[in-house]
């Protein structure tokens, strides 16, 4: 007699794939498109209904202790859980987030920031306990926020953000999983594996939208592909339900590449900055990209001079709910025909931050009025 048990044994890891929506890597949405997965005739089909700013005591407890844990990434760092606001700006003033407990709802204020820190009283209390907004499910979400005191505004220590990742992913506050999906992911792997890896990052959010991030240590430089800015890097990222006002402000940057120090500066240019962004080597090069930037002015030049300039290039548009638009023109380099065994070391140490090619990136006002532009030539 043959026993029919795969189904059975996989079911519950193809649902942890379909249901656990994470913050980090939301659905998309329903009315574009399904998560669908086949095993033998099971088709699982939906994305999950899990309140994705419910998280419990228990999580916040978890975060607490792995940052002991881990702290030599960020010896000077505090702790603190931010809020924010996913459809509109309006929602964060009345987020109203509390603690559920058995005598009702236990306010949590918020500082300035929209941020909160932990009761060491919450200790005592049951840990299933729940932390959520009195607003409908989706317009704010929460995670972990860990900064070093005494960095500029426009910038953050790479090592907080390691940090960060390991307390919001291992303790499951950067995902909206149902018990038994947490339980299985403690089975089965380590999220703190995601904060490592070298070809990809979980996301981050700055604190006003960005045209640019940089990583600075001591002499070295390197401007981020626009890649891993907005949600590029996800070959689908423009569906997900992130674009709302998170989007623009979101960035990955290569906390798997050990040849950046945790006391390298991560440096963000934002949209609305004057300062100009780095364009690497623009005078000096060759390329037709570049001509036609070095033909551009900002404030002057208009959207269709631009595609005049740039003809038949690849090009990938953003536009985000302020109007403002990210044009982004990338051309791939060509691969080295027999690198040594170093070069190719480095080459795959952090693909998502040095990949080869030509980048031009413009800022685009919903006029279509240039704003700002950034060129980078990587061979």
């Amino acid at each position: 007699m043959k026993l029919r048990i795969w189904p059975a044994l996989f079911v519950p890891c193809m649902l942890l794939s379909v249901a656990a929506a994470a913050d980090d890597e939301p659905p998309p949405r329903p009315e574009t498109a399904k998560a669908t997965a086949y095993l033998n005739q099971v088709q699982l089909q939906g994305v999950s209904s899990m309140p994705r700013e419910r998280k419990t005591l228990a999580q916040i407890l978890k975060a607490q202790t792995l940052f002991q844990q881990h702290r030599q990434l960020a010896p000077q760092a505090t702790l603190t859980y931010r809020v924010y606001a996913r459809l509109s700006a309006a929602d964060l003033p009345r987020a109203d987030l509390a603690l559920l407990s058995e005598q009702g709802r236990v306010p949590i204020p918020l500082d300035p920031q929209q941020r909160f820190v932990a009761d060491p009283a919450w200790a005592k209390l049951d840990p299933e306990l729940e932390i959520r907004s009195k607003l409908a499910d989706g317009r704010v979400t929460w995670r972990p926020d860990i900064r070093t005191p005494g960095w500029p505004d426009a910038e953050q220590r790479l090592g907080d953000l390691r940090l960060q990742c390991r307390v919001a992913f291992a303790s499951g506050l950067a995902r909206t999983d149902p018990g038994w999906i947490r339980v299985l992911s403690g089975l089965f792997g380590s999220n703190n594996d995601e904060c490592n890896r070298p070809d990809w990052s979980p996301s981050n959010f700055a604190e006003r939208p960005i045209f640019s991030v940089s990583l600075v240590h001591g002499e070295r430089r390197l401007r981020l592909n626009q890649r891993n800015l907005h949600g590029l890097f996800d070959d689908q990222g423009s569906i997900y339900d992130w674009g709302f006002l998170l989007r623009d402000r979101m960035f990955r940057v290569p906390l798997g590449d050990p040849t950046w120090p945790d006391e390298t500066r991560v440096v963000f240019e934002y949209m609305d900055s004057p300062e100009p962004a780095v364009n690497e080597g623009l005078a000096q090069s060759n390329h037709p990209f570049a001509a036609a930037a070095r033909s551009l002015q900002a404030g002057q030049s208009e959207e269709e001079e631009i595609r005049a300039l740039m003809g038949k290039a690849k090009l990938k548009v953003l536009r985000f709910e302020s109007g403002l638009q990210i044009w982004r023109y990338w051309q791939a380099g060509a691969k080295p025909a027999a690198p040594s065994a170093s070069a190719a070391a480095a080459a795959t140490a952090s693909p998502m931050a040095a990949e080869r090619g030509t980048e031009l990136v413009l800022l685009l006002n919903a006029e279509g009025q240039l704003q700002k532009l950034a060129f980078t030539e990587r061979r």
